[in-house]
């Protein structure tokens, strides 16, 4: 045998033990920002190893960041993606990349399958559940950056037999759930960008937490689900975006969670920071219902408690979803206007007057405001380098619903 020969089949025997990964091992594949601000690619895989994650064309290996826990019997691995990065792949799929300075950006909210007791929405039909066809409509404005303002699992409780709408359906805090309410669904929007993603109440350490802490969180994985992470801060080149996780705080009216203190201590970061928006689950000042004469219900008054002694006269925007609809709501003085996108694809709140001026959510008066019906996603373009932006509310099917914008801290639809 020749010395060539030999060579040959020294190789092929060495590249017959690389581990083989395939697409059907990769389970998931993302990229997100995570601890510090930075962005990380994320694997879920069945093989026994995490793969090499290739940074253009440098391979590294990725960390472990879950592994054998009972009820996510997968694995899930992480490796760091550098601003610039322009090629990035591992397990087979290629991987967003951040952008530099993102000016068009999708935000959805509140995507998953509602199964709790009685109340089941019919997961089995994309009409009643429509989250696939959001994601992918909103996959096609290819953004440069996708905000989840929270609440992704929703199957809490099985489905009853003989119930068509939902039968077949895995239920509870494990993968088989977390994967039917998110990654299936999303996952040609999950390969569409990088993903911010928020903590919903739906993921607080009595319902999805564990998931959370497997998979999304940001803070180092545990095999239990961590109660509170700490402020992440995204810069989009001149507007800092603050992500805050108030996932236990209780929207009961007139209950003051724990939860205060921290979030407390989270905004004065975001003074520290000199953030432009603040991103939450719970919204501040939203409307959901209209309780009686001009008082409304939807304000969280543990984040109010929480805003005692802050300035929000350096806010541009406060951002949330958990009220299930779009809406906008403008108020006096340096209190920040309200965004509310959660209308991604749980049932819909439909107790929201379609008009919100004048009415009065965690004791401030709404001056200007409106709420849009319907499932769907909202897409955000800076306007130049400015701190203005120009919002486009879709329905599910992708169809352009309303025009509206932010500009000179107001929102406003035309």
């Amino acid at each position: 045998m020749t010395i060539l020969s030999k060579l040959t089949m020294a190789l092929l025997g060495a590249a017959l033990t690389l581990p083989a990964y395939s697409d059907a091992s990769t389970l998931a594949a993302w990229s997100q920002y995570g601890n510090d601000g930075k962005v990380e690619a994320r694997i879920v895989t069945d093989e026994a190893a995490c793969p090499a994650l290739s940074v253009d064309g440098a391979s590294q290996p990725m960390a472990e960041r879950s592994a054998g826990v009972a009820e996510f019997p997968i694995r899930v691995c992480i490796g760091q993606i550098p601003l610039g990065a322009k090629n990035v792949s591992a397990g087979g799929k290629t991987l967003p990349v951040p952008a530099a300075k993102p000016h068009h950006i999708v935000v959805i909210g509140d995507t998953g399958c509602r199964l709790k007791g009685d109340l089941v929405q019919a997961c089995n039909d994309e009409n009643a559940w429509p989250f696939k066809a959001v994601a992918s409509h909103a996959a096609d404005e290819h953004p440069d950056l996708v905000i989840h303002v929270g609440d992704y699992y929703y199957r809490e409780t099985p489905c009853k037999a003989g119930d068509n709408r939902c039968a077949g359906t895995p239920t509870g805090d494990n993968w088989p759930s977390w994967q039917a309410d998110l990654f299936s669904p999303a996952g040609k929007l999950m390969g569409a960008a990088v993903w911010l993603a928020a903590r919903g109440n739906h993921e607080d350490c009595k319902r999805g937490g564990l998931g959370w802490t497997v998979l999304l969180g940001r803070d180092p994985a545990n095999t239990r689900c961590i109660a509170h992470e700490k402020p992440l801060f995204v810069d989009l080149g001149g507007v800092k975006l603050a992500l805050l996780d108030d996932n236990d705080a209780d929207d009961k009216p007139g209950v003051i969670a724990p939860a205060a203190a921290a979030l407390k201590a989270d905004l004065g970061a975001v003074t520290a920071a000199k953030a432009n928006w603040v991103i939450t689950h719970h919204p501040f000042h939203g409307i959901n219902k209209v309780a009686s004469g001009n008082q409304a219900e939807g304000g969280n008054d543990t984040l109010n408690e929480a805003l005692t002694g802050f300035d929000e006269g350096q806010l541009s925007l406060f951002l949330a979803g958990h009220i299930h609809n779009f809406q906008i709501e403008n108020y006096a003085g340096h209190t920040a206007p309200q965004l509310v996108v959660g209308e991604g694809g749980d049932l819909l709140d439909t107790k929201v007057p379609l008009t919100l001026t004048g009415l009065v959510t965690g004791g401030k008066e709404v001056t200007s405001g409106l709420s849009i019906p319907g499932f769907g996603y909202v897409v955000l373009d800076r306007i130049g380098d400015s701190a203005d932006w120009d919002i486009s509310v879709h329905a599910a099917d992708g169809k352009l619903m309303r025009r509206c914008g932010l500009k000179n801290r107001q929102l406003s639809c035309s």
